[in-house]
């Protein structure tokens, strides 16, 4: 690291980034991570499940090389699925090679293997390696948890998931090593501590929108009813990130804070290691495996990353007190704060405009940035993706919290008009294999944000007023053409659903061949975007299979039947 760091949020350099896409991408992923730690593992997750099967049987082990995987370019280092800059197929990881040939071989042998792979048997092996683990999950208050349909919105008590781990770490005499901490304390009622964040060995660093919880894994075929997903568990799309380099400085600071605050529920506590030379204070308690040295944070690669976050409560305090650096800002307020950099990214669009969210454009005042910015730039293009049946708060939840449905489809209808042919609002949908009538939603839990095939931003925050101000959050501010562009691209792949493969042969020349090819392009993607909701409107009043996944959220207003008996889309929300 060429200069000391003064604080929170400050743009970084030199960083390395490896995107993964669906659980299937993201699990396997954190897995192969997880299982590679030496000194460290802290998770600060919404949600945590003991039982969680990261890797599962069957095509999984044949899908995910990391020449699948959408990446930046990054220094050589040794690694067991092989290093991001490594993208041909002849260098594929051995470890890899051999799950995959041994699976030929002897698909019972791997069927038991994976099932095995729990998170709570990864979590016990590496505390059996003496490997230091401190996990923050997030606990519902007492009240929320006894509202109607609290398990369908992931809002069940976690205590007793916890005491599982706990349980089976003192049953093999590891249970020093791990450390978990539940918080409910979160900033009003209805929030929640809602970031999903993994930092390995100080070196590695996961942000996104996936949950370590059930019912998040799935390939990127989103087959109607894969038998590899949980029980019960319906088609489910995210987007995830592994960073590697300077920011991951970040993502410890922000986590120590946390940690503090699990310990003490108290914001004043959290002051005292403002300080960047605090850092680590409290993540040392049985070893001297936190050394934060200047290597650790060496640049590892070439793209720009800012550290974003929500912080009602540190944003309130700090707004209270006056600090000696007048640049850095918390929470909720400030430059470094998740709705300030959504701000800044549509006041600078030109041309294009991609977002993948659970509650897309919950937030009025984001969404009046929106339309003002679809007056000036003319040319200026978007897409929407966001689940059909969002499961925003309905009767109580609306009353306590003023979330409702409608904000959702009355500011993508004000887009919609303003954009004047330039918004489209879409969702995913499953396609029985067999039945040409059965269909359901592929929800959308992905929060990202690609602007200019330039800027990404990625992390834990929708686009509600949750992610900008209630809840806590953490995102990152990406900028790096060459990879914003490719996993856009790859994402359309996914959701159009075409038969092309990638030629990942060149890293800067990777293309999508014949008919992706044009995805490049925003704006003939844009037309095969609508052009396909059109066709599959068309084969849903016909009573066909749609092909690949796009439907219009909006479909009442573009004269189309539900996909599905129950969809919903931009039918608004009514109180009775």
């Amino acid at each position: 690291m060429k200069t000391p760091r003064s604080g929170f949020g400050e743009t970084t350099f030199g960083n390395c980034i490896t995107f993964t896409i669906d659980g299937q991408q993201n699990f396997r992923l954190v897995y192969e991570k997880i299982k590679e730690a030496k000194k460290s593992i802290y998770i600060l997750n919404y949600d945590l499940d003991p039982d969680l099967r990261l890797i599962r049987e069957g095509n999984a082990l044949q899908s995910l090389w990391i020449t699948d995987l959408v990446a930046s370019r990054c220094k050589p280092e040794s690694s067991s699925i092989g290093s991001e800059e490594d993208t041909s197929n002849s260098n594929r990881s051995s470890s890899y090679d051999n799950l995959h040939n041994d699976s030929k071989n002897n698909n019972m042998k791997y069927r038991q293997y994976f099932h095995n792979h729990t998170l709570q048997n990864l979590l016990i092996q590496k505390a059996n390696q003496k490997v230091d683990i401190k996990i923050i999950v997030w606990e519902p208050r007492s009240i929320i948890r006894r509202l109607p349909g609290i398990k369908k919105r992931g809002l069940e008590g976690r205590e007793k998931k916890v005491q599982v781990i706990k349980e089976a770490a003192k049953h093999v005499s590891v249970e020093k090593y791990i450390t978990i901490y539940l918080d409910s304390k979160a900033p009003v009622l209805t929030s929640g501590f809602h970031e999903k964040i993994i930092i390995i060995d100080n070196e590695i660093g996961f942000c996104g929108g996936q949950d370590l919880s059930q019912d998040k894994w799935d390939t990127s075929d989103h087959d109607f009813d894969s038998p590899l997903r949980d029980s019960g568990g319906d088609p489910w799309h995210d987007v995830q990130v592994m960073v590697k380099g300077p920011i991951l400085w970040d993502l410890i600071y922000h986590f120590n804070q946390r940690w503090v605050y699990s310990i003490w529920k108290d914001i004043r506590q959290v002051k005292k290691i403002v300080k960047a030379s605090s850092i680590g204070s409290y993540l040392s308690s049985i070893s001297s495996s936190f050394i934060l040295s200047p290597d650790l944070f060496a640049d590892k690669g070439d793209v720009e990353i800012t550290a974003l976050r929500t912080w009602k409560q540190l944003s309130e305090e700090n707004n209270n007190d006056a600090y000696d650096n007048k640049n850095i800002h918390y929470g909720s307020e400030g430059s470094n704060s998740i709705q300030s950099w959504y701000d800044a990214m549509f006041r600078k669009a030109k041309h294009s405009i991609y977002i993948e969210d659970q509650f897309l454009f919950q937030d009025k005042a984001i969404t009046r940035i929106l339309v003002n910015r679809l007056r000036e730039e003319k040319n200026l293009k978007m897409i929407t993706v966001g689940p059909m049946e969002p499961n925003l708060p309905g009767l109580i939840f609306s009353v306590l919290s003023k979330e409702s449905i409608n904000d959702i489809n009355n500011n993508l209808a004000a887009l919609r008009k303003v954009g004047e042919g330039r918004v489209k609002t879409y969702s995913l949908i499953s396609q029985h294999n067999r039945l040409k009538q059965k269909r359901k939603q592929i929800y959308v839990h992905s929060k990202l944000l690609i602007v200019d095939d330039k800027w990404i931003t990625i992390g834990s925050a929708n686009t509600d007023r949750d992610g900008f101000k209630d809840s806590t959050e953490f995102d990152l501010g990406i900028v790096s053409a060459n990879v914003a562009q490719e996993l856009r691209v790859k994402l359309w792949c996914e959701h159009l659903k075409t038969d092309d493969t990638v030629d990942y042969s060149s890293q800067q020349s990777s293309r999508y061949s014949d008919n992706a090819d044009n995805l490049y392009n925003f704006e003939e993607g844009f037309e095969a975007w609508e052009k396909l909701a059109e066709d599959n409107g068309k084969r849903v009043q016909t009573h066909e299979s749609i092909r690949g996944h796009v439907y219009y959220y909006n479909f009442q207003e573009m004269n189309y039947p539900p996909p599905y008996q129950q969809a919903k889309g931009g039918n608004k929300f009514r109180l009775f």
